[in-house]
């Protein structure tokens, strides 16, 4: 089912529906975000959303919140957006794309609107599509953002549906949570859909909600924010369905999880940190037998001239030093670890010209 609202193109999708024999509902109403919120029931069954811009009155923030409902309702449909009209440059097309909405449509021909409805597009169609030219005098000169050279590899997916990674802390406040969140956003800006799970009943992620404008749905126990997933309380045969790449597991402090469970994950990974007093955690981790083959270390605030001494100290220990990041959603960081500790599940991009030498060389 294709719920489409527009209030002034209701019948733009029906030749193309019809082709792909598409059952489509549409409405026309311009105020978006309130006939969502209160149709919930309805939109829970939708296989895609699609919005017409030209016929929505509501402001980019209103936009952005309808969407993130939309999603806190149905976290598996995929959501498109006609935006014929709208410039490169406009701040909602660079938010759209920061929260995953790869569907944005600048042409609205058969081709586009058919392969949206079908298979849609991907992140970097999407950014290459709307991102702007550079200027002329800078363009030679420009280069690649840190992070932006490299792409989702879902070669795993022949195999497997879905990688799943448990993470927990050698003791409390370590930051099991936080470097958690970075991976999710990390492997998120490449390009793949990645979801946040709290293992247990602490609840301690809603409290993003006292702090920021999250989208929450106490229904579906689902957090939205900075184009995050989070769940809480989680039925774990209900998530799995839900057709994420990436399922990251808070498994809190070391001594309270589940031994088993955390060990069935695809990739374990322990945070730690590097003081003095923080040293006695790591013992009851080293004696587990076969643990050197069983997960990696994530090492918060190691100083650069130590690094190599706590190497030598773990063994054959896989070690990862984590930067300093205060912000848990912050993005392009620790993108050396990161791209390391995923290689298997990444492609290097293409390296992007500017459009004059693009030009000569064709």
């Amino acid at each position: 089912m294709i719920y489409y609202i527009s209030e002034k193109r209701p019948d733009l999708l029906d030749a193309v529906c019809d082709k792909l024999y598409l059952a489509v509902t549409k409405i026309q109403i311009a105020q978006i975000k309130n006939t969502i919120i209160g149709n919930a029931g309805a939109f829970s069954y939708a296989r895609r959303l699609v919005i017409d811009l030209s016929s929505v009155k509501n402001s980019s923030n209103e936009i952005i919140g309808a969407i993130e409902a939309f999603r806190s309702i149905n976290g598996i449909a995929r959501v498109i957006v006609l935006a014929d009209g709208v410039s490169p440059g406009s701040p909602l097309i660079s938010r759209l794309l920061s929260i995953g909405v790869y569907d944005i449509l600048a042409d609205i021909d058969e081709e586009s609107l058919e392969k949206s409805l079908a298979t849609g597009f991907t992140r970097d169609e999407a950014s290459a599509l709307w991102r702007p030219a550079p200027p002329e005098a800078l363009a030679t000169h420009t280069a690649p953002a840190i992070g932006n050279d490299y792409v989702a590899n879902k070669d795993f997916k022949k195999h497997k549906p879905y990688i799943t990674i448990a993470i927990c802390a050698a003791e409390a406040h370590m930051g099991a949570t936080h470097q958690a969140l970075l991976m999710a956003k990390f492997l998120s800006s490449a390009g793949f859909r990645v979801c946040y799970l709290e293992a247990g009943k602490r609840r301690k992620i809603v409290c993003l909600a006292d702090i920021y404008p999250i989208n929450a749905n106490e229904k579906t126990r689902l957090i939205q924010f900075e184009g995050i997933d989070m769940y809480f309380d989680i039925i774990i045969n209900q998530i799995l369905d839900m057709g994420y790449d990436f399922y990251i597991f808070d498994f809190g402090r070391l001594e309270e999880m589940d031994a088993q469970a955390f060990m069935s994950k695809d990739m374990r990974f322990v945070v730690a940190g590097t003081k003095a007093w923080e040293m006695p955690s790591y013992s009851h981790v080293l004696n587990m037998p076969g643990a050197e083959r069983s997960f990696s270390f994530i090492v918060n605030f190691a100083p650069p001239r130590e690094m190599a001494m706590i190497q030598n100290m773990m063994g054959e220990f896989r070690l990862y030093f984590s930067e300093y990041v205060p912000y848990p959603f912050e993005g392009n960081v620790n993108v050396k670890i990161y791209r390391e500790i995923f290689r298997q599940y990444l492609t290097a991009a293409q390296p992007r010209r500017n459009i004059e030498n693009y030009e000569r060389g064709r």
